[in-house]
């Protein structure tokens, strides 16, 4: 419960500073007025590529068949959203909230099981299946502070402390299973399954610091040309729920993780008027958490419900460019 509040309560401390009014300082060598408050609305377009979420798990009882089962979802999709900021030369607050755009994903999910004891490395069953993407979010929201001044940067170099919290919410449908089999004989059998397999929902909340680098080549022009780095580390809680839909019952596996997270941008921003600019982002981002494994099943004669920690990782890789039209008032 105390992690599902805690994007609603730091989006509200957000809202709070969004609304307080600006400190004039008198001193400030900022290209803006001391006390000029820029507030804008960002419209992004955002491609995912080379992406994806996998989970792995061991055998409970087997130390040697590690992993057992290993899932690997495919991420590439296009996504869109807005964001609202407000900047100011000491500090600035951003919401930024995006969605999916696109239901049919480009690649796949590759199911891996290696059940024998005695060749543990050779794999015996592998899946791969079509993938679409349900409803889904990235939330995001942040806040930062100048430290230009007292470092005594040069004009046009803005270095700033930020801190925020992200979350991501992922819903996979996989469909269309195609299966091979390999059985003792040596022989391969093939088995192909048609219509939904699996649904799968993965939740990751990130609570992230990081710096923030923004340098104007024509600090004396406003707005001007700007190019932005970030970077930032987070610590992760994830949570998966995999619900195997082909199985006789509630079918379930869930897994609930914990571990960190690395994310770097890269953006340009040119300005089309005083008030419009168009803009380019690059983003890396890469998580790794472990935890528990759960394995649940109702059907009559097939109950389950199970719980290990041993061989359970979690991880992701997301790599994206995006498009930005902003509006500046």
């Amino acid at each position: 419960m105390k992690r599902i509040l805690s994007l609603p309560i730091f989006c509200l401390v957000l809202c709070c500073l969004f609304l307080l009014p600006d400190i004039s300082y008198a001193q400030d060598e900022s290209p803006l007025e001391p006390d000029q408050v820029v507030w804008s609305v960002e419209a992004k377009v955002k491609q995912l590529f080379d992406s994806y979420t996998s989970y792995e798990f061991a055998h409970p009882e087997v130390p040697v068949l590690s992993p057992l089962s290993r899932l690997e979802f495919s991420l590439n999709s296009l996504w869109g959203g807005v964001e609202v900021k407000r900047w100011t030369p000491k500090w600035s607050v951003s919401l930024e909230a995006m969605t999916n755009v696109q239901k049919n994903i480009d690649g796949i999910l590759a199911d891996s099981d290696w059940e024998n004891p005695y060749h543990p490395k050779k794999r015996t069953i592998y899946s791969e299946s079509t993938l679409r993407l349900e409803p889904s979010y990235m939330v995001n929201a942040s806040a930062d502070v100048s430290v230009a001044r007292l470092l005594s940067l040069p004009k046009g170099l803005d270095l700033r402390p930020a801190a925020g919290i992200r979350w991501q919410y992922f819903h996979f449908v996989a469909c269309d299973v195609t299966q091979w089999e390999s059985m003792p004989d040596g022989s391969t059998w093939r088995y192909l399954f048609e219509g939904d397999g699996i649904r799968f929902k993965q939740t990751y909340w990130h609570y992230f610091a990081g710096l923030r680098l923004d340098w104007q080549p024509m600090p004396e022009k406003n707005p001007g040309l700007k190019l932005s780095l970030e970077a930032d580390w987070a610590y992760v809680k994830g949570k998966n729920k995999d619900h195997h839909l082909l199985r006789e019952g509630n079918r379930i596996t869930e897994e609930t993780t914990d571990g960190h997270a690395w994310h770097a941008a890269l953006s340009l921003d040119v300005p089309l008027t005083e008030n419009f600019s168009i803009g380019a982002q690059a983003e890396y981002m890469t998580i790794d958490t472990s935890g528990s494994h759960r394995w649940f099943n109702d059907a009559p004669g097939y109950e389950v419900d199970e719980t290990w920690s041993n061989g359970v990782n979690v991880w992701s890789q997301q790599c994206s460019f995006s498009l930005m039209c902003t509006y500046y008032f």
